[in-house]
């Protein structure tokens, strides 16, 4: 008798635990999975999500109910569940006996090992789901199911403002298979994709609901995670795994760096940009190279620092609050100032200069160079004002980025400029850069048609450096092109090269279009480009770039030889 209610206490002590085990847990369904994952009890509307009857799913493999692609996911957040004790909510879908698509399913638990090494899970349908415009635009590296690196910002952005409700801090891990693609070579094509996508399934597993984690390069994977995973653990189970598929048995070195993704008080917008900026400078180990008051040393908070820098350049920017200096132009063969370049001057806190392109990049990356070309406007119109007072007619031309030609907003704005500034128009240029590719080639065309009214003259620059450069100028209304100093440097090597200079400028000038030489240093290449028929120069030959202009200017009344 002693024995059998002792045996029964203990039922019932189970029975017990088990049911304030499935209190933890939450959802439709409820389950329990024993060590080897197979299901020992089941509760709740399991029809439309299993399609089944709870009845029905006693002794099924909890493995062979879920769509293909998620079983290595499911596998490993188990395997992580046995050494945490848990697992947060992954995104899996499960195959019906139909065969017929579950919708999106939430899945988390617990692993007790004082109930038998018993996994307690629950499902629920639409839980962490992303908004359906971020569903829709994911994008994803076949051979590992990771994200790729525009998708992974996305959804990575939603979990830190998601974040911001539950208080919870999350680390970004970027981690680099070394001698990974020389692997991938030697091995056979079942094995690498095996391979590959036991290396997916590991950082998903690990990620912020189990899906935010992306390929970034070959060899390069960013993971958005909780502060308390291993990742040396994790490092060591990727080699191991890539050491077992090797034919030779080297296998990797597998090396991560750390970082904090935070989003305080970010708005969604701003943080969507600086999401993909840090993600992108962090894969070029160039976090810091673009310096502002926050992104100096050691970042503690890569998204928020670069916040902070986003946040520092847009001020500066909208306040006028950086320098410019202006290098000239001159008519060949004369040599006469015909107009000048004006250039962005940004200087970080310890006063020395920021590349240029640097600052450009920056700008064009974080969706803000709109923000800096029609400050650049701005000022440029206001200085031509001050010469104008002076009794100086000055030509001026601002660069405006490829990127700005296609946001309407900048367009606009740059039109009621010109409405409030006609009188000051005559001297105003604009020349369109190539940082960044113009993908609307109409649209692009339909403002500058729009700006051509104003009587402002427009410029291509880099001209020739690429085949896109071609197509712009079939369809863009412009006045001059101006073609990259490397360019022409490579072109006089030749005869050929020369042949073909001289071809290019002839082409120009059949649709009357004239032709500037960049980045002319020596009396030879001013000779080379004046035979080829080069209208324009501009280089260190005729002047750097300069603050004040006043001795160009006063030398423009003396053609320079």
């Amino acid at each position: 008798m002693d024995k059998l209610i002792k045996a029964r206490t203990a039922e019932l002590r189970n029975e017990r635990n088990r049911f304030a085990a499935l209190a933890f847990v939450w959802g439709d369904i409820l389950l329990e999975l024993d060590g080897d994952f197979r299901i020992v009890f089941a509760s709740g509307a399991s029809d439309g999500i299993l399609g089944r009857r709870p009845q029905q799913l006693s002794g099924h493999l909890f493995h062979s109910l879920l769509a293909k692609q998620f079983q290595p996911l499911v596998t490993e957040m188990l395997q992580v569940a046995r050494r945490r004790g848990r697992m947060d909510n992954i995104q899996v879908r499960f195959v019906h006996p139909d065969e017929q698509l579950s919708p999106p399913v939430s899945m988390s638990g617990y692993f007790l090992p004082d109930l038998g090494d018993h996994f307690f899970v629950a499902l629920r349908v639409a839980i962490n789901a992303l908004p359906a415009d971020v569903a829709r635009s994911i994008k994803r590296d076949h051979a590992t199911g990771l994200l790729d690196e525009e998708s992974l910002s996305k959804v990575v952005t939603e979990r830190l403002v998601a974040q911001r409700e539950t208080g919870t801090e999350h680390k970004f891990t970027l981690m680099t298979l070394n001698a990974f693609d020389p692997l991938c070579k030697r091995m056979e094509q079942i094995e690498r994709d095996e391979l590959l996508a036991s290396v997916g399934a590991f950082l998903r597993a690990h990620s912020v609901a189990g899906d935010t984690a992306g390929r970034l390069a070959s060899n390069q994977f960013g993971m958005l995670h909780r502060p308390d995973v291993r990742i040396g653990e994790l490092e060591q189970r990727i080699a191991d795994c890539a050491r077992d598929a090797d034919p030779k048995g080297v296998g990797i070195e597998v090396s991560s760096s750390v970082t904090d993704f935070t989003a305080e008080l970010i708005p969604p917008g701003d943080l969507a940009r600086g999401v993909l900026y840090s993600i992108r400078r962090f894969c070029d180990r160039q976090e810091h190279g673009f310096t502002f008051s926050r992104l100096m040393g050691q970042a503690n908070n890569l998204v928020n620092d670069t916040f902070s820098a986003m946040h520092d350049f847009g001020a500066r920017v909208d306040r006028l609050k950086f320098d410019a200096a202006y290098q000239p132009i001159v008519r060949l063969p004369s040599a006469e100032i015909h107009h000048f370049e004006v250039l962005v001057r940004f200087y970080n806190d310890d006063g020395k200069l920021i590349p240029t392109q640097q600052l450009i990049t920056f700008a064009e990356q974080v969706n803000m160079v709109h923000r800096l070309d029609l400050a650049m406007m701005r000022r440029t119109i206001k200085w031509i004002r001050t010469q104008l007072d002076l009794g100086l007619t000055v030509r001026v031309a601002v660069n405006v980025s490829g990127h700005s030609l296609e946001n309407p907003d900048f367009c606009r704005s740059a039109i009621a400029l010109f409405e409030r500034n006609r009188d000051a128009l005559g001297q105003l240029m604009i020349e369109i850069t190539e940082t960044s590719e113009i993908t609307d080639i109409d649209g692009a065309a339909k403002w500058i048609s729009r700006f051509r009214e104003f009587g402002i003259e427009i410029c291509l620059d880099d001209f020739g450096t690429g085949a896109s450069n071609f197509r712009y100028l079939s369809a863009l209304e412009v006045d001059y092109v101006k073609i990259d100093g490397e360019s022409i440097r490579q072109s006089m090597k030749s005869g050929k090269g020369q042949a073909f200079m001289r071809s290019l400028v002839d082409l120009c000038h059949s649709i009357d279009v004239e032709v500037v030489g960049e980045m002319i240093e020596t009396d030879e290449m001013r000779e080379l480009i004046t035979k080829a028929g080069f209208d324009f120069a501009q280089g260190y030959l005729f002047g750097k770039p300069e603050a004040d202009i006043s001795l160009y200017w006063r030398d423009a009344k003396t053609p320079r030889q």
